[in-house]
């Protein structure tokens, strides 16, 4: 039968909160990075946009706006992808974190 005593109940108990305050800590600065990634991408396309604009405005030929607005796409296709690859690498992160965090530790892993 398993021994059930007030000491195994402690450890388990600071064990859980252990972890709980590690994946809360470690899910906080996923979504804190997410803002901050999200924001300078879109500051980034705001800042993109405004430019191509003033080149448009400033453009003598049509060709010449057009190809303005042609490298705006561009630039939006690709920060859009940096910002998809990046936020999905930052959740792949979080993912090995927590699991790293809530994967029991073997008797090895505690000798070491």
């Amino acid at each position: 039968m398993n021994d059930v005593t007030p000491d195994k109940i402690k450890d388990l108990l600071e064990a859980a909160i252990k972890s709980n305050t590690a994946a809360w800590g470690a899910q906080s600065r996923y979504f804190d990075d997410l803002v901050k990634r999200n924001m300078t991408s879109f500051a980034s396309l705001s800042d993109a946009r405004i430019s191509s604009l003033n080149v448009i405005s400033e453009s003598q030929t049509f060709n010449e706006a057009f190809e303005a607005n042609i490298a705006y796409e561009d630039a939006v296709r690709e920060e859009l992808k940096n910002m998809h690859d990046n936020n999905q690498q930052a959740w792949d992160d979080l993912q090995d974190e927590l699991k790293a965090i809530y994967t029991p530790l073997t008797d090895d892993d505690e000798a070491a």
